[in-house]
């Protein structure tokens, strides 16, 4: 079900489920750049031991912190909804990785690199709780080179909370990552919003930006955001330093 779509300046942002409103989208996206929900380890905090996103308070130990869309369901619907020579950022962690690139490749889209986001903190566990997520770089028709071709596909960049979404992204990273892929004016496409980082990340590098999400909370939540973005800005951290 689609439900209302906002523009605040170069951004459109859509609340419904993705694979509804993307085949709806009369123009393709240069990147889709996205954190989509994917299954997190269930039983893990059977001790209690887990803290933050994970404390018992937070996580109901089910594997699940919002409504999944399958890698299988979700790869053709964003390979449809990019350009043909366009570029697919796709998040992931260590355990969903190798099942989201072997959707995103059933596809079509082709592997260029893992990119590497240290967030420079991790949360306690019994089995190395890691402190990093990982992007699935991936292209479709004609590989376009990146626009600074010495960059690290490391990147650290400590997580914040401007939102209280669960799991929300630096702005820093999101922008870095679509001012390397993309040009000024390209069209960058979320099909995931959360609360809006990607949004802010695009704007903030002078991109048109198109973004869907399911839950209504987070929807307006964006809106805010974009919309305090367009009349005069938020602060997020800055953008740390590649090893």
């Amino acid at each position: 079900m689609v439900g209302q779509m906002v523009q605040i300046g170069a951004c459109i942002l859509i609340q419904g489920d993705m694979r509804e409103v993307l085949p709806q989208l009369t123009e393709r996206a240069a990147l889709v750049l996205t954190d989509p929900p994917y299954p997190l380890v269930a039983g893990g905090n059977s001790t209690g031991e887990m803290r933050g996103l994970f404390a018992r308070e937070s996580y109901d130990n089910s594997g699940a912190l919002f409504d999944l869309v399958p890698w299988a369901e979700l790869a053709p619907v964003i390979w449809a909804a990019a350009r043909d020579d366009a570029d697919a950022i796709v998040m992931a962690n260590d355990r969903n990785l190798a099942e989201a690139q072997g959707a995103l490749e059933v596809a079509g889209w082709k592997f260029h690199r893992l990119l590497v986001w240290d967030k420079r903190t991790v949360t306690p566990n019994r089995w190395f709780m890691s402190g990093l997520e990982f992007g699935l770089y991936m292209w479709r028709g004609r590989a376009r080179p990146i626009n600074d071709k010495g960059a690290h596909p490391l990147v650290r960049c400590p997580q914040i909370d401007v939102t209280g979404h669960p799991t929300e992204k630096p702005v820093a990273l999101f922008r870095r990552w679509i001012e390397l892929t993309t040009a000024p004016g390209d069209l960058v496409l979320d099909p995931f919003l959360g609360s809006g980082s990607a949004a802010v990340a695009a704007l903030r590098a002078g991109r048109r930006f198109i973004g869907v999400e399911k839950d209504p909370r987070w929807f307006e939540a964006a809106v805010a955001r974009v919309a305090a973005e367009v009349a005069g800005g938020q602060m997020d951290f800055a953008l740390g330093g590649a090893a």
